[in-house]
């Protein structure tokens, strides 16, 4: 008799436990939801008042174990739609389940109904998308068919419940918009009180959460936590790195439910892990400065993502009066350009009868990567890069360092954040890095590229390299000429006072 029964064709019914056992209300509703209702029989037209709203506080630690168990309805009237009404009510949670189609059964109890067949409710949303929501008239879950089809539809909106005060300010040098490196595709705002962060993950609605800076001592601010849709204010501290070039690196403590800045701010709050790093934010425009590393390579690489001819094989020949004869894998930074690394993967490297380096009509370079920011960090430098024309990240993070006088040694990580074991001579594998560059220095005598190298240890200073003389005739700077006649001046008018 049941094998008769089509499973495509089986109708579920929802039996109801008359004494039930409430459950947390967590995971099926949490914070607050503006939404806007309409029936399927009442009216038609959409009632979308702002102070319509679902209410379902968590507060944690609470005596009264049953608020975590509740939640609350609140309808408020549409002027423009005469159906619509004024009406709180109250539901207690009874659980959850997920359909195989990916519909989400959302079941509670009006609290204050005693007619059985009315008193318990089912609501049903989608796993993938929970901003629409359908809701029954009945104890019976079987009238809603999707998200979109029932008794009731109601269009959900977070909204921002808590509001507090600001008590300190942000340095001025910070305000602007950031990319957190820390997190995937999130974009942080940041003004003198507050620092607003939107996450995109790949899966889902996008994510707001607002610090509110409250308290701040040095290099630690103490910030106030407020999600969006969330009843709980939550405190934390930010340990931030005075700013320098288009970065701000900080670390983050844990959270607390108070505002005690001596626990909040406790340098325990932070991540004891011995090779902790800096997190970065990266500005969303930013100012090209000179490179750490200059001169001219030749260079090896390795890697899953190997650097290729970029905009496609290079014309020949490249002249046709000329013959090029030897053609390398070139990286310069040269002083016409020394915030830009430049990258040729085909470069001719022939010489005239002067031993200078021939011109061709038709090179293009394949790679131009714009230095950001750089530091050191853990003993080894650590440059950040901007391309736009990158199709999977714009920044990009690499380590460097010098293996000797004319080898430098770089490795990128597969995200724009380098990672927390990454060294420049570490193997490549897919765990790891996605590239490893060794350069070596390539400069000839006419090259006019010297090799020079910065540290990072203090990237607030100036850049101090040594300066190489021009290529080409000699030349000597006029205020040195004077100045040498002004000496020889200088004495032969003191030989003569001693005569």
């Amino acid at each position: 008799m049941c094998k008769e029964i089509s499973v495509k064709e089986l109708t579920l019914d929802t039996l109801f436990n008359l004494s039930p056992t409430y459950q947390n209300c967590r995971q099926s509703f949490e914070g607050i939801w503006q939404f806007a209702y309409e029936y399927e029989t009442r009216f038609t037209a959409v009632c979308n008042h702002p102070f319509s709203n679902i209410t379902a506080c968590q507060r944690p630690g609470i005596n009264f174990q049953i608020e975590n168990q509740r939640f609350y309805m609140n309808y408020r009237k549409c002027h423009d739609v005469d159906s619509s009404f004024d009406a709180q009510y109250r539901y207690a949670c009874l659980g959850q389940w997920v359909a195989d189609n990916g519909n989400r059964y959302i079941v509670a109890v009006n609290m204050g109904e005693e007619q059985n067949f009315l008193r318990f409710t089912c609501f049903v949303d989608r796993t993938d998308q929970d901003l629409l929501m359908t809701k029954s008239r009945t104890a019976s879950c079987s009238e809603l068919k999707s998200a979109r089809e029932g008794y009731e539809q109601l269009r959900l909106a977070h909204v921002k419940s808590e509001t507090v005060l600001p008590s300190c300010k942000f340095p001025a040098d910070y305000v602007g918009v950031w990319y957190n490196t820390a997190n995937y595709d999130s974009e942080v705002t940041i003004n003198d009180t507050h620092m607003i962060e939107v996450t995109k993950p790949n899966q889902g609605k996008p994510e707001t959460v607002y610090y509110v800076c409250d308290e701040s001592k040095g290099t630690r601010y103490m910030v106030a936590k407020l999600g969006i849709g969330g009843c709980q204010v939550d405190y934390m501290c930010f340990d931030f790195v005075r700013r320098h070039h288009s970065v701000i690196r900080y670390r983050q403590g844990r959270l607390y439910p108070l505002g005690d800045f001596r626990s909040v701010c406790t340098w325990s709050s932070f991540d004891n892990n011995p090779r902790w790093k800096y997190q970065v934010l990266v500005s969303v425009n930013p100012v090209a400065i000179n490179c750490p590393i200059r001169g001219m390579f030749f260079f090896e690489q390795s890697g899953q993502t190997r650097l290729t001819v970029r905009d496609g094989v290079t014309k020949f020949p490249f002249d046709p009066l000329l013959e090029c004869t030897k053609r390398n894998q070139q990286l310069s930074i040269c002083p016409d350009s020394p915030d830009t690394i430049k990258i040729d993967m085909n470069k001719c490297d022939t010489l005239d009868y002067r031993a200078r380096n021939v011109n061709y009509k038709y090179e293009i370079l394949d790679y131009k990567w714009r230095c950001i920011a750089y530091w050191s960090e853990d003993t080894n430098g650590q440059l950040y890069t901007y391309d736009p024309e990158d199709g999977f990240s714009k920044y990009r993070c690499w380590v460097y360092q010098r293996d000797e006088y004319g080898q430098i040694s770089l490795s990128r990580s597969h995200k724009d954040s380098c990672g927390l074991w990454q060294t420049p001579n570490d193997d490549v594998t897919p765990e790891n890095l996605n590239l490893k560059l060794v350069l070596k220095n390539a400069e000839r005598q006419y090259d006019n590229c010297p090799l020079q190298f910065h540290d990072g240890a203090d990237p607030w200073s100036e850049d101090v390299f040594l300066t190489v003389l021009d290529s080409g005739a000699a030349r000597v700077r006029g205020d040195i000429v004077w100045f040498i006649l002004f000496l020889a001046a200088v004495i032969t008018a003191w030989n003569g006072i001693r005569d």
